[in-house]
């Protein structure tokens, strides 16, 4: 398959943005969480490089010469913020990022839906000192929803979902908890520099605020959040035609990663 010059030198850009913000985090976070994300950087600028995407049936398939994206597994994340971490008997908690995400390189910068897929899993595991099996599990998912597909329940074309049983071990102990598939709790799109960004900010806040102090880390956000962010808000929106009023409403208190 041929990719034609313009989608590779959109690709191309994408790749140099994810390269970027891979050496920010490498600066500012370290503990090597560049070398997955420069997986990311390789599968963008290979031109043999070509996503799958699950189909209106959910079967994985194929995208043509319009589509980019790329699939990453188990970005390492360490836990600083884990003051309330419970059991009391954990010592440390890591967090587990995997995604694949598939995009329309002609949706791009349009007031349309970006992604074809959005997969993005956390998995969160708490760790007890000194033991092999102490390992206490928590996770969760954003999915985008395809929307021809048929479903008894509700399905936000994005959406978030908990779990407490991540990793589906038949024999998995719940304790005190009850686990079940709904909600699905309606949540915005996020890329891989939009998601670990989201990620930091929230596991290791200390790093996040050293980092929106680093004007071109800014500048990567805010690009993301105007290709991603821009059109669902503006579809949001569109359902109530402003008549006028004054907006008094804190768009930070909403969206506090807003940049």
């Amino acid at each position: 398959m041929t990719i034609p010059h313009n989608i590779m030198h959109f690709r191309r850009q994408r790749a140099s943005e994810l390269r970027r913000f891979a050496e920010k985090l490498e600066m500012y976070v370290g503990s090597g969480i560049s070398t997955k994300l420069f997986l990311g950087v390789n599968q963008l600028n290979d031109p043999s490089f070509i996503p799958f995407y699950r189909n209106e049936v959910g079967i994985m398939v194929n995208t043509d010469v319009n589509c980019w994206g790329y699939s990453i597994e188990d970005i390492k994340i360490d836990i600083s913020a884990d003051r309330h971490l419970k059991p009391k008997e954990i010592s440390r908690a890591e967090a587990y990022l995997s995604i694949n995400l598939v995009s329309d390189f002609r949706n791009w910068g349009n007031v349309k839906d970006p992604f074809c897929e959005l997969s993005f899993n956390v998995i969160i595991k708490g760790l007890k000192p000194k033991t092999k099996d102490g390992i206490h599990y928590f996770g969760f998912h954003l999915d985008r929803h395809h929307e021809s597909l048929l479903s008894d329940e509700l399905h936000p074309v994005y959406h978030l979902q908990y779990l407490n049983n991540p990793k589906k071990n038949v024999a998995f102990d719940y304790g005190e908890t009850l686990n079940i598939d709904s909600p699905r709790f309606l949540h915005y799109p996020m890329d891989l520099i939009l998601g670990l960004s989201f990620l930091i900010a929230n596991f290791q806040p200390l790093n996040y605020s050293r980092l929106i102090d680093d004007r071109e880390f800014v500048k990567l956000i805010k690009d993301s959040q105007n290709n991603i962010w821009k059109p669902y808000s503006f579809t949001m929106s569109d359902h109530w035609q402003n008549d006028g009023s004054p907006v008094e409403w804190n768009k930070t208190a909403i969206c506090p990663f807003l940049v």
